[in-house]
């Protein structure tokens, strides 16, 4: 018989007597493959699903190209040059997407308006403030508008000697606002040097967008429709047809120029993820390509951002996917080895024999892994196919991302999967490879004395492999810890970047920990056996004594079983936390419930929102930078001045943001009534009588200094009127005091002194009693002119006095300072803050005076007293670089408050710490504080935040709210945002079905590795337990001894596995908590936990456990003592 036929009768006898053990290792092998293959469709699907997610969660607004050429020369021959390689670039880089293009122009420079006065016609040059007007084209304008008014043009440019007609259409916003309308006629000036020189605009028609929130519009309507405000000027548009633009001004004068936009407009349903980096490069390419043929072009797309995001966020979602299926991975190698283990226990004589005739190890192993190879081979055929099968049929349909729900992800063969499957392939083999070496290595003598004494130390152990494994994971983990994670930030190019050496650390930290239980379960199982020899009863000792004698085959079952429930712990972890998460950014970002937002809102919006049903708490939201003046230089802050009271029913908050409750923190704020028909009267300010003709106030300028001229130095006092309106009252000027006039005179009043002290009185303007109702005191200041130097210094006030037709002739003292302090300083700037004194010596009558110095002179902002109507300074929750107490200064667009930190959080709503910190203020607290100290109202809200009541119908109370604010504001709910978040695939939406079908696999891969450990263990030790018999134990006895080695088995294994799961999710999780563009999570992570998943894997354990008890008694019943004892070894 040649080698050939040796090698097909060994194999054809080895088939019919170790078909079990195939059977099995073929399940291990086709589940390695598998599963990597699952890995690498499934993350295919995943992208594709990611990507249409992102598509279409982002605005085609957004996606859209912007490509605008700078300053180009009007000219129609010029343009038509421009318009032809710009499109045949754009047509030949992103044709392939292309669905619509249109075309946008205006004139550039400052074409000064003028109207036409009714004595004639405009004269002369246009004044350097007149708004600039801009006529523009744009393709489709008529198509997407709606006249209101007039009509479109229709009458071409009339050019003449000096400039030329135009008929325009104006938005009806842009007419309103510059008091035009259908008919009227502006002239422009294309140049100041030559104001004779006109372009004459006939407005033909009034227009509105049909709908402002059309894909057409790109970034919004309303620099088409309305005047624009800029820093230094008023633009207002005119729509003339392109024929018009180019015809008229572009022929009249080419030598002006403009800017040219095409829009493109993209179909993104032609993108998929193996597209996105082609697709990526054509937009480069349109940049580069136009900017060489005419420079400082700009190609403007959303586009770009979004794929960067993509590849960003896919990046960080393969992570955790790698990870978990490479641990998928890892417990079936480590069950296929195990069950090498167990059934080719009893093929070693087999082994030895071949060894014993002369085969040598290489013979031996490549006989036994002969049928293992071709099993891997098949495997890797197959498996690939299976994969797609499963992800095809059972896991896509839990990718559920937003966008068309009739198109389904394309997921169909690729190279990859057969790739990753062939690596699962040969990683198994290898793992059989070395089973089968072991197997090979022992002669017939050694396999003989492992038998009648099996080894207490695996071969690991026995050469100290497994301290080779415990340094590489201490290696690895200090790797990690000092680069903070698996993900890092490239600070050059901002890319997120994954190290995949490092990925391997959770792998490594689960074989250090299975090391660590094979090395400290053998003594342990012998500290239990010398324990039960003396406590236990004798099934019990006997059980443990079994346990101490041969720990290695145990040892590998708490191992599997602490991996399984390590994996399904962090399985169920992963997942639930990632999508969580996303959940929590979604409900930070939105901030209220229903958010409404818009350039246009004003403070006169609350009485919309009050007449609007089913609404259940609103407020305005003013969110403005601040700088803080008593911290380091620049030190900037945002300041969120919200309605305290409303946010607890509005924003959501998590308890770990803060120490205190949304609550608490709000009841800090303690808001107030500022009316004067509010409770605390005499916080509101001095009352003065409806009749009151004027005011009075005795000042002892002595505190000035004697040899400081004053010029420009002016007084004035503040009132509030019971409509909440501010009046300004100049009091009088302040002059150098001198011998004749010791106090000094107020310019204003001509008499009025007595002694050091001078009166400083003025009529209180009819408009300000001409209701006849209540007015009030606020403010007393002092200013000065640009250039005047006051220097440090101090001023004595007393005796407010009011003149009044029922009062007294020499009028009333509505205010002596007598009582409590109720005045406090503006805040001041410098270093050395104002002063508000109440002392005997400041008293012209009674008692107390009030005195008022400051140490620095004046700047630029006004300087006195104040009452400020609740509470002082202004209370505000700070954000966590605050500490409780702390008072500041803040400057918000020159305007200077104090505020004191009553409380502290580290996250709010909306706003970023990681970024800048906040400051929370109570908004009307903060109005009318500034309102009092400076007359000016703060910005209006930029945004209003509502709720709605419990279980009403949102989208009717949407529309209701859309038609009272109109279309040209933005409407965002919160609902739809966390909706958005929860099904984006690359985030942890849809992952269940992957951790569900991975840890079925591993579930069922420990039943088998159980179940035939127990029939091997009750076969290998039928000596131990007949003779136990015979001495003895009952069949209840053996029974117990036999379920308590199992369950402690699996206590230990399901106890350690769980501990060492949610530590790695944790420890894992720890790492991914930034975004995709490498910024930390806000809010953090919290650790969630899917219970019922836990549940499900731990009960599937269990119950394999349990099983293979039953299997074991089985087994052990049916044991025949007699054929046992006779045939014993």
């Amino acid at each position: 018989m040649g080698w050939f036929g040796t090698l097909h009768w060994l194999v054809a006898r080895r088939l019919r007597s170790s078909w079990p053990l195939l059977l099995i290792t073929s399940f291990g092998i086709l589940a390695a493959v598998t599963m990597m293959s699952v890995g690498v469709i499934y993350t295919r699907a995943l992208a594709e699903g990611g990507l249409k997610h992102m598509l279409a969660s982002t605005s085609p607004r957004v996606l859209n190209i912007h490509l605008i050429t700078q300053n180009r020369p009007l000219g129609p021959a010029d343009y038509q040059a421009l318009r032809s390689t710009v499109e045949e670039i754009a047509q030949d880089r992103m044709g392939f997407m292309l669905r619509a293009m249109e075309r946008y122009g205006f004139s550039q420079g400052n074409t000064r308006m003028m109207r036409p006065s009714a004595e004639g016609p405009a004269q002369g040059a246009p004044a350097l403030d007149a708004p600039t007007g801009r006529p523009f084209f744009l393709t489709g304008f008529q198509d997407h508008s709606e006249i209101v008014a007039g009509n479109w043009p229709q009458s071409g440019p009339a050019l003449h000697e000096k400039g030329v007609e135009l008929e325009a259409v104006m938005g009806e916003r842009a007419a309103k606002s510059m008091a035009l309308d259908v008919g009227s006629r502006v002239v422009l000036v294309p140049f100041l040097t030559d104001p004779e020189e006109r372009i004459g605009i006939t407005i033909v028609g009034l227009a509105v967008p049909t709908d402002p929130g059309e894909e057409y519009w790109m970034n919004s309507p309303l620099n088409f429709f309305d005047v624009v405000d800029t820093d230094d000027r008023i633009i207002v548009p005119f729509y003339v047809t392109e024929e018009s633009f180019f015809g008229g001004m572009g022929t009249k004068y080419p030598s002006l120029v403009g800017d040219f936009t095409w829009w493109l407009f993209l179909d993104t349903s032609m993108m998929n993820a193996s597209n996105v980096v082609s697709t990526r490069e054509a937009l480069r390419g349109l940049e580069s390509d136009v900017n060489q043929k005419f420079p400082r072009t700009l190609v403007l797309s959303g586009l770009k951002v979004t794929i960067k995001d993509f590849r960003r966020e896919l990046l960080l979602a393969q992570v955790p996917i790698f990870l978990f299926l490479s641990l998928v991975v890892l417990v079936i190698l480590y069950f296929l080895a195990l069950i090498m283990g167990l059934l080719a226990g009893a093929r070693y004589d087999e082994a030895a024999l071949l060894r014993s005739r002369g085969a040598s190890i290489l013979q031996v192993t490549g006989l036994l892994v002969f049928v293992e190879g071709i099993v891997a081979l098949a495997a890797m055929i197959a498996g690939p196919f299976l994969a797609l099968a499963i992800v095809r049929y059972l896991l896509l349909s839990t990718i559920n991302p937003i966008g068309d729900a009739e198109t389904t992800l394309p997921v169909g063969i690729s190279l990859d999967m057969f790739v990753m499957g062939a690596i699962g392939g040969v990683l198994a083999l290898l793992v059989l490879v070395g089973s089968s070496i072991n197997r090979a290595r022992p002669s017939m003598v050694e396999s003989l004395r492992d038998r009648a004494r099996p080894p207490t130390l695996p071969l690991l152990q026995r050469y100290y492999i497994d301290l080779v494994v415990l340094a590489a994971v201490v290696f690895v983990l200090w790797q990690i810890q000092g680069r903070e994670g698996f993900v890092v930030r490239d600070l050059a190019t901002k890319d997120v970047k994954v190290d995949l050496v490092l990925l391997v650390g959770p792998i490594l930290v689960l074989l250090g920990v299975a090391v660590v239980v094979m090395r400290v379960l053998p003594w342990l199982v012998r500290i239990m056996a010398w324990m039960g020899e003396r406590v236990a009863p004798a099934w019990a000792a006997f059980a443990l004594a079994r346990l101490a004698r041969d720990p290695i085959p145990y040892g590998a079952l708490v191992t599997i079983l602490m991996l399984s429930a390590a994996l399904g712990v962090f399985g169920a972890t992963f997942q639930a936390t990632l999508s969580l998460s996303q959940t929590e950014q979604a409900l930070y970002r939105a901030g209220g419930e229903v958010v409404i937002g818009g350039p246009n809102l004003s403070r006169s919006d609350v009485d919309k929102l009050a007449d609007t049903p089913f609404i259940r708490s609103f407020t305005p939201v003013v969110r403005v930078s601040a700088s803080l003046l008593d911290w380091l230089p620049g030190t900037s802050v945002t300041l969120l001045a919200v309605d305290p009271e409303a946010m607890v029913d509005i924003v959501w908050f998590r308890e770990d943001f803060a120490e205190e409750s949304l609550a608490g923190l709000m009841a800090t704020l303690r808001p107030l009534s500022f009316s004067p028909a509010g409770t605390d009267e005499d916080a509101l300010g001095i009352g003065l009588p409806n009749d009151a003709e004027s005011l009075g106030v005795w000042l002892n300028l002595s505190g000035l200094h004697e040899n400081t001229p004053l010029p420009g130095f002016n007084f004035w006092a503040r009132i509030v009127d019971s409509r909440g309106r501010m009046h300004n009252i100049f009091m009088g000027e302040i002059t150098r005091p001198s011998p004749n006039t010791p106090g000094g005179l107020g310019q204003n009043t001509p008499a009025g002194q007595d002694g050091s002290w001078t009166l400083f009185e003025a009529e209180i303007p009819e408009v300000v009693v001409a209701q006849g109702e209540q007015i009030r005191l606020v403010t007393l200041y002092f200013s000065r002119k640009s250039f005047s130097r006051i220097p440090p210094g101090r001023i004595m006030m007393d005796d407010i006095t009011v003149k009044s037709a029922s009062g007294p002739p020499e009028g009333l003292v509505v205010e002596g300072y007598e009582g409590p302090g109720r005045w406090v300083p503006l805040v001041n700037r410098g270093q050395v803050l104002d002063q508000v004194e109440y002392t005997p010596q400041a008293a012209r009558s009674g008692t107390r005076g009030l005195v008022f110095s400051w140490g620095e002179q004046f700047g630029e902002s006004p300087r006195g007293i104040l009452m400020p109507g609740g509470s002082f300074p202004l209370p505000a929750v700070g954000g966590p670089d605050f500490n409780i107490g702390d008072i500041i200064r803040v400057k918000v667009q020159g305007h200077l408050f104090p505020i004191i930190i009553r409380e502290t959080t580290n996250f709010f709503p909306s706003v970023d710490p990681t970024n800048k910190n906040f400051l929370i203020l109570p908004i009307e607290q903060y109005r009318q504080y500034v309102r009092r100290a400076y007359n000016v109202n703060i910005d209006d809200p930029g945004a209003f935040w509502l709720s709605l009541v419990p279980g009403v119908d949102r989208e009717q109370v949407l529309t209701s709210v859309a038609e009272r604010f109109g279309s040209f504001a933005s409407y965002r709910d919160r609902n739809v945002l966390v909706e958005t978040a929860q099904r984006n695939p690359l985030t942890g939406g849809g992952w269940n079905g992957l951790t569900i079908l991975s840890l079925s696999a591993i579930t069922l891969a420990v039943l088998l590795t159980l179940i035939i450990h127990a029939v091997v263990a009750i076969h290998t030790g039928r000596v131990d337990l007949t003779v136990a018999r015979t001495l003895g134990f009952s069949r209840v006895q053996i029974f117990l001894s036999l379920a308590l080695e199992r369950v402690m088995v699996a206590a230990i294994g399901l106890g350690v596995g769980s501990a060492v799961g949610v530590w790695l999710g944790r420890w894992v999780l720890g790492f991914l908590d930034i975004t995709s563009r490498g910024r930390p999570v806000v809010p953090p992570m919290v650790l969630v936990v899917q219970e019922w998943l836990v549940a499900l894997v731990l009960s599937g354990l269990v119950a394999a456990s349990l099983l293979a008890i039953l299997v074991a008694v089985v087994s052990a019943h049916r044991l025949r003592l007699a054929d046992v004892l006779r045939t014993g070894e």
